[in-house]
């Protein structure tokens, strides 16, 4: 389990406190039926508002900032049930897990990085794919606001020709197109103001093609948003949802499935600026995050050739 704080200015900031600003989960004590995978809960404001949430009564699968998809190569590697258009939802015995190995941390004036490998592991403990992931968190010059970059690249294991990645919206059930890298978000009070290039609303951005997405929570009385940006090279339909719970991630699999290869690695990034404070407009949400390292440049590639 590792643990960082990035160093901010305000002296009554968690990090100045020592407390974590993200907290990095590997030790896989979930039940089979979640999947288990490493991932950030919680994850904080500079004030100390908690932006994820994990192993919630809705959805205990849901586990705060983690990579998940419900079908690859036929093992769930989300957890929960498995949909297929014959029967419906129905909870099997395919779970599989990640298991991360070798990873190493730095840190420096500007933030932290957290790079290793990860092994999914199919239900019979074969492994289907191998990933380098790697986290990272840095300083932001607005007051109340730091940066968080996940990056994954996702190739098949050695002896696996190919990944077909696919989704519960692949097999018929419409919207259901879920899977990549996927925030849970905790409910808080009210509802959640949701904003991207496609408009205002969960209705809006879900199935677009925004290079980003605002959500603005209200969280023990005060306003909190976290601003998420995809790659601008080739962005993801946003799955998004704010009824039930509150969840957000780029699709993979959004109406046909992925097909990975060792040549063709699957190529995942999600940046994100976390902020106290309300984003009510567009330019609010852009300025924030033209001083993320990894989205100040828009138009310009975040990914390795």
């Amino acid at each position: 389990m590792a643990t960082h704080a990035i160093p901010a200015e305000a002296p009554s900031s968690p990090a100045q406190a020592g407390q974590e600003l993200a907290h990095h989960v590997t030790t896989l004590r979930q039940p089979a039926s979640s999947s288990p995978r490493p991932f950030l809960h919680p994850v904080r404001s500079l004030a100390g508002a908690t932006v994820t949430e994990a192993g919630p009564a809705d959805h205990p699968h849901h586990l705060g900032l983690s990579v998940a998809f419900s079908d690859v190569n036929g093992t769930n590697f989300w957890g929960g049930s498995t949909y297929s258009a014959a029967t419906g939802p129905m909870l099997l015995a395919n779970h599989g897990r990640q298991l991360p190995l070798g990873w190493q941390s730095s840190e420096n004036e500007a933030g932290s990085t957290e790079a290793g490998s990860i092994s999914w592991r199919s239900e019979s403990d074969n492994e289907l794919a191998v990933e380098q992931r790697r986290i990272e968190r840095f300083t932001h010059p607005e007051a109340g606001s730091w940066s968080l970059s996940l990056t994954s690249v996702i190739s098949p294991a050695a002896g696996v020709e190919r990944l077909l990645v696919s989704s519960s919206a692949v097999k018929g059930r419409a919207g259901a197109g879920y899977g990549g890298i996927f925030w849970r978000f905790p409910r808080g009070t009210g509802d959640p103001h949701i904003l991207s290039d496609a408009g205002s609303g969960a209705d809006a951005t879900h199935g677009s093609r925004s290079p980003w997405l605002s959500v603005t929570m209200q969280i023990d009385g005060a306003p909190v948003s976290v601003v998420l940006a995809q790659a601008p090279d080739f962005p993801l339909p946003w799955f998004i949802r704010a009824e039930g719970y509150l969840g957000a991630g780029p699709a993979v699999a959004w109406s046909d499935a992925a097909a990975v290869d060792h040549s063709r690695p699957l190529r995942l990034s999600l940046h994100a600026v976390i902020h106290d404070g309300p984003v009510r407009t567009a330019t609010r949400a852009l300025d924030l995050l033209q001083h993320h390292p990894r989205t100040s440049r828009p138009g310009t590639s975040d990914r390795t050739p």
